[in-house]
């Protein structure tokens, strides 16, 4: 009987059995490190929903796990160095663990992590606030350490002027209805993790006793719990304007994308063209396409035709559907005016319109 870890399955299911994958990869992109190189692994491993997911996951951790892995042949190394890809006993072991365990199937980790986590933050301090206000409890101190969050929280009460005891009713009511359109399990641990007058939030720790699951499991069914919540309020804007409102402000302030990426979009969105841009934000060109790479990454609907030529992108796409496999070596032997950001692109996009 074999000892794996709620992580090991999870890691597990990070591997195809007819692509091979570089667990290097498959780290960094589960630690967030934001190169072009690793957007383009998840986006190529269909994994950019997991982007970040462990930022804190030692690599030491993480070996461990794949070595259990391919000790148990649930794993075999494929002809190319480090890259493995999924056995049938591996498949048919993650397949069954999971039909018992959950598995995030709602997050998009790389556009909305960041974002999530800040809005449940914002969600359980009001949720604190406003209990305490119910009770016409002034005494308590906050869940919410960091001055910014208390002084947006002011703030937030200030612009909602509403009697206070009308606001946390009608905030409360709004959980009832997010909680009730929520699976069980997900309504049950998320109002477990709340404080309020008298009560004092689980840890998931805790959580994670109460319902005999591990930590990291209860960890994600929180978040994919957020990510429920995001359609839901979509779904009933009217009905949910506090938490409509303060999600999609968590959105627009959290954005995925780095900080120099989108002043790169912001130029490119005004008209400038990519050498333009080079020259006004002083960067190496190698550093811009970088930005590129991600910004397209990041945001599939992106406008790439002030970027590259469209005729020349169309023959691009055509050669990678003739030859999927084709390396930019390669394609400089039938075109060599190819730039490889044209081609890093052109590949980007085959990837998001594969069926695989």
């Amino acid at each position: 009987m074999n000892s794996l870890s709620y992580l090991d399955y999870f890691y597990l299911s990070l591997f195809s059995k007819k692509q091979s994958k570089k667990i290097s990869t498959i780290y960094h992109i589960l630690t967030g490190k934001k190169t072009a190189s690793i957007l383009y692994g998840a986006e190529k491993y269909d994994l950019t929903y997991f982007f970040a997911l462990f930022p804190k996951l030692k690599r030491s951790q993480f070996n461990k796990g794949i070595d259990k892995l391919v000790h148990l042949n649930y794993l075999s190394q494929s002809k190319e160095k480090e890259e493995f890809v999924l056995s049938n006993s591996g498949e048919k072991e993650w397949t069954l663990f999971f039909d018992q365990h959950h598995y995030p199937k709602q997050l998009n980790y790389l556009q909305d992590g960041l974002a999530l986590i800040h809005f449940w933050r914002t969600i359980q301090l009001i949720t604190q606030v406003l209990s305490e206000v119910r009770y016409k409890n002034k005494q308590y101190t906050p869940i919410e350490k960091e001055w910014e969050k208390q002084q947006w929280l002011k703030q937030w009460l200030k612009n909602n002027n509403a009697n206070k005891q009308e606001l946390a009713v009608a905030f409360g009511n709004e959980w009832i209805l997010i909680l009730s359109e929520l699976p069980l399990l997900y309504a049950e641990i998320l109002a477990d993790n709340l404080s309020g007058h008298n009560k004092t939030g689980k840890t998931q720790k805790q959580l994670a006793e109460a319902h005999r699951k591990e930590a990291i499991e209860v960890h994600l069914i929180i978040l994919d719990s957020l990510a429920c919540i995001g359609k839901i309020i979509d779904h009933y804007p009217e009905k949910t304007p506090l938490f409509s409102s303060i999600y999609k402000e968590m959105i627009q302030t959290y954005e995925g994308t780095t900080k120099s990426a989108l002043l790169t979009k912001h130029y490119l969105l005004a008209g400038y063209s990519l050498e333009d841009t080079i020259k006004h934000r002083q960067l190496k060109p190698s550093t811009i396409n970088e930005h590129v790479i991600e910004i397209s990454i990041m945001d599939p609907l992106f406008d790439l035709s002030t970027i590259l030529p469209v005729d020349k992108f169309k023959e691009i796409k055509q050669l990678l559907k003739e030859v999927p496999a084709l390396t930019y070596q390669e394609m400089l032997e039938k075109k060599p005016e190819v730039l490889f950001l044209w081609f890093r692109l052109a590949q980007i996009e085959r990837n998001r319109n594969s069926d695989e």
